[in-house]
């Protein structure tokens, strides 16, 4: 049996379910291009059509709210990398292993992304 405490675990209910679904007909070349432009933000093709129906605000804002969305996950992404190359220049230190030939391009591409996200 589970305790009081366990039953209160994991996600929290929504105050407003969504138990409601609004089905839309696109041919092909429509979702493909929602597919895209929802990946090149980071988004689930159902959140990014969520949030381009949904808001009141202005387009302006909702294409704000969505790049400022994507390039979090971008910054994430690059922090997660960024960890692991940090790790195996780590261990090419300790092991006096040369650098792979192949780094000094990646790190030029990633420098590259670091600039254009930033302000």
């Amino acid at each position: 049996m589970r305790s009081a405490k366990e039953e209160n675990m994991g996600r929290p209910r929504k105050s407003e379910p969504r138990d409601r679904q609004f089905n839309l007909s696109l041919t092909a070349s429509e979702y493909e291009s929602v597919v895209r432009r929802a990946e090149a933000l980071g988004m689930r093709p159902v959140h990014f059509g969520r949030a381009l129906l949904c808001r009141e605000e202005g387009r302006a804002a909702r294409k704000h709210e969505l790049a400022d969305n994507g390039w979090r996950v971008i910054a994430a992404g690059l922090s997660r990398l960024g960890n692991n190359l940090n790790q195996l220049v780590m261990r090419l230190h300790m092991t006096g292993e040369p650098l792979p030939p192949d780094l000094e391009p990646l790190l030029n591409d990633i420098r590259g992304l670091i600039a254009r996200i930033r302000p």
